[in-house]
């Protein structure tokens, strides 16, 4: 099967567990990660994948700087754009599997790069 890899930016503090900030930012944040990550999809040609299967997330972090980061406060910071990603599919987000996470080296601004590939419910 085949699978489509695409970038995106790394996530506004905010989105983050850990981010504090006002509501209204949140929301703005949450809003250009859905329509950036959906975006993105339609672009690297996510429409091409087969429906009825659960779908793969693999992530690459590329993270800003030097500092740790949690991969599950990754995954959590990556919601809004998992939700992007399931408008461009036309698929629920219940059908991704929890995304893989790995890192690369830090790159200015920071990035995540990701992969959506589809495999059936038997493992293949």
């Amino acid at each position: 099967m085949t699978a489509v890899t695409f970038d995106l930016p790394f996530p506004a503090k905010v989105l983050w567990p850990n981010g504090r900030g006002h509501w209204a930012e949140k929301a703005r944040a949450v809003k250009a990660a859905r329509q950036a990550a959906w975006a993105a999809a339609l672009a690297a040609g996510v429409k091409s994948l087969p429906l009825g299967y659960p779908f793969a997330i693999a992530v690459t972090v590329y993270p800003k700087t030097r500092n740790a980061i949690d991969a599950d406060n990754a995954v959590a910071s990556l919601k809004a754009s998992l939700d992007g990603i399931a408008d461009a599919l036309g698929v629920d987000d219940q059908t991704f599997d929890t995304p893989s996470i790995s890192f690369g080296e830090p790159v200015k601004g920071g990035r995540m790069t990701l992969t959506v590939s589809p495999h059936s419910r038997t493992g293949e």
